[in-house]
């Protein structure tokens, strides 16, 4: 066999990386956790049927609930727990020590929280926002799923950078992500938030708070923060100390 057909068949580091790290964050808890969470998108967005503005009453509920909590708290503790447990547990050493490019591990993290984050909250989120139209469903999916795509690559650097990481997550979605960005115009700008609900609120007859960026700039702008904070991730791993 030649050898760049051996290659063909050989599984990539990254999809190594990624399949080890999808394995280790599936769990029962975690599961249900999350699950639960996202049945209750489902159930909240069903009563906006009975409202006197179906499309009003779903977006609110994807904007408070789904974008502002499920879909951050969903990243949060898969993306944290991605490398994370492996610092905790001490184990990041036995893949530190194996010739691979540093940017693959924080790649794969990321890779394999959204993986799991988009349906487990943002398809949940999207199937509640039926209860107002399809369009609105639409859009929320797409939103809800660049939201996780970025809160992922936060959390995952979160998860190298900071000891106990999960705590520092849920500061900032509560200072920063809420507190933070109701303050001013200014600091929304700098949210995850503020750039996901804009694309949902892009549908005619759609309010919400918080919106009011460009949808082409939301589309844009989520997945950048995403690369900037696996670039982070990158660095922190290149230059740890691990033990």
């Amino acid at each position: 066999m030649s050898a760049s057909a051996a290659a063909v068949r050989r599984p990539s580091t990254l999809a190594a990386l990624y399949y080890v790290l999808l394995r280790s964050q599936v769990s029962i808890p975690r599961l249900l956790g999350i699950g639960a969470l996202g049945a209750l998108a489902v159930l909240l967005g069903s009563f906006s049927i009975w409202a006197d503005d179906p499309v009003e009453a779903a977006s609110h509920v994807v904007a408070v609930y789904g974008l502002g909590i499920l879909v951050p708290l969903a990243a949060l503790w898969l993306g944290t727990a991605a490398i994370g447990d492996l610092v905790e547990d001490r184990l990041l050493v036995y893949l530190w020590l194996k010739p691979v490019p540093r940017w693959q591990l924080p790649a794969a993290a990321v890779l394999a929280t959204v993986t799991l984050v988009i349906p487990l909250a943002a398809l949940p989120t999207a199937v509640g926002a039926l209860g107002g139209n399809s369009e609105l469903a639409l859009r929320t999916f797409l939103a809800a799923s660049l939201a996780a795509l970025a809160y992922s690559g936060l959390f995952v650097a979160a998860g190298l950078w900071f000891r106990r990481a999960v705590w520092w997550g849920l500061a900032f979605l509560l200072l920063w992500e809420n507190v933070g960005a109701n303050a001013s115009d200014g600091t929304a700008r700098f949210t995850v938030t503020s750039w996901a609900r804009s694309i949902v609120s892009a549908q005619d007859g759609v309010d919400i708070p918080l919106d009011g960026r460009s949808v082409t700039a939301s589309l844009i702008v989520l997945p950048a923060i995403a690369i900037a904070a696996w670039i982070l991730a990158t660095l922190r791993y290149q230059r740890a100390d691990i033990d």
